[in-house]
């Protein structure tokens, strides 16, 4: 079941950056992502009314946005994403490329929680993988 869990991921983050929408049929509707507290977008986004409101952030507030994935590990319920936010400010045309690894808590075949970490060993840890 995880390769499959690691597959089923996957295809939600391509089908993401193809559309600029959430997979709604790859998440429970009482989903919960959770993005960084150290970013200007921290909070918990809660439902697949929360997902709207985080994708229309970011596909909203950059070009050509797209969360780019480096890798992905199998950590049995969970599967780590590691991922590079890419993008251009709208507001300044600056380009943003930024690292994050976000953790996808799996629950009856489909993603639950969403946490989304500042390093790859953050969030091994979290889910006590330590490198």
């Amino acid at each position: 079941m995880s390769q499959e869990n690691v597959d089923f991921v996957r295809a939600s983050y391509e089908f993401a950056n193809r559309t600029h929408t959430p997979d709604f049929d790859a998440f429970v509707a009482d989903c919960e992502w959770h993005t960084r507290a150290d970013l200007p977008d921290a909070g918990i986004r809660r439902g697949h009314a929360g997902l709207v409101k985080l994708a229309s952030e970011w596909f909203g507030a950059f070009d050509h946005f797209r969360l780019d994935i480096e890798e992905l590990l199998d950590a049995g319920d969970s599967v780590v994403v590691v991922t590079r936010l890419r993008g251009q400010v709208r507001s300044s045309r600056g380009e943003v490329d930024l690292a994050e690894t976000q953790v996808c808590k799996m629950r009856d075949g489909k993603v639950a929680v969403v946490r989304a970490y500042r390093t790859k060993a953050e969030a091994l840890k979290a889910v006590g993988l330590e490198e």
